[in-house]
C-alpha cells in the first residue's frame, strides 16, 4: 500500500514540477479491480519483485501496465559481486546498477521510487505500446540484463 502511495505522490509531484497536465486516479473502486492507479485510459499495477530472476514484464492486458518494484537484498548482491566463488558477476552488477538508477533505499530499509523511473513513465504515457516497451526494458535491467 505504501508503495502505491509513493508511486502516486511522486507521479503527481513530477507532473506538477514539470507542468504536465495528467490526471492520476487511485481509489478503492480501482483497487478492487486490481488497479493501483490510472492515468487517462492506462491502468497501472505496482508489483513487488524480490529477486532479479523474478523480474516481470508489462502485462498482456491491453491497458494494464505492471510496474516492477524491486526489493532486493543489496548487501547479498554486493557480497556476490565481491566473492571469488561467483564466476559471473555481471547479472548482479547490472541489477544493482538498475536498482540504484530506479529506486532509493531509505535508512530504515524502505524502498521508494526514484524520479528517474517515474519520469520515464510520464514521458511515454501518450503511447501505451511505447510505455509497455519502456517498462519491459526496466524489468530487463532489474533482471540483470
Amino acid at each position: 500500500m505504501l508503495t502505491q502511495l509513493d508511486f502516486c505522490y511522486l507521479f503527481e509531484y513530477i507532473c506538477d514540477k514539470e507542468s504536465k497536465n495528467l490526471k492520476l486516479e487511485c481509489n478503492s473502486e480501482l483497487d478492487r479491480k486490481g488497479i493501483d492507479a490510472r492515468v487517462n485510459e492506462i491502468n497501472f499495477q505496482i508489483a513487488k519483485i524480490t529477486q532479479r530472476k523474478e523480474a516481470r514484464s508489462a502485462s498482456k492486458k491491453k491497458s494494464l501496465i505492471t510496474i516492477p518494484y524491486a526489493v532486493f537484498n543489496l548487501e547479498d548482491f554486493e557480497r556476490k559481486i565481491g566473492s571469488k566463488r561467483v564466476k559471473d558477476k555481471t547479472g548482479y552488477q547490472n541489477s544493482l546498477e538498475a536498482f540504484k538508477k530506479y529506486f532509493i533505499r531509505l535508512n530504515n530499509g524502505f524502498v521508494v521510487f526514484h524520479e528517474n523511473y517515474l519520469r520515464t513513465i510520464i514521458e511515454n504515457i501518450s503511447d501505451i505500446e511505447k510505455l509497455k516497451k519502456v517498462v519491459e526494458e526496466i524489468s530487463g535491467e532489474l533482471a540483470g540484463g
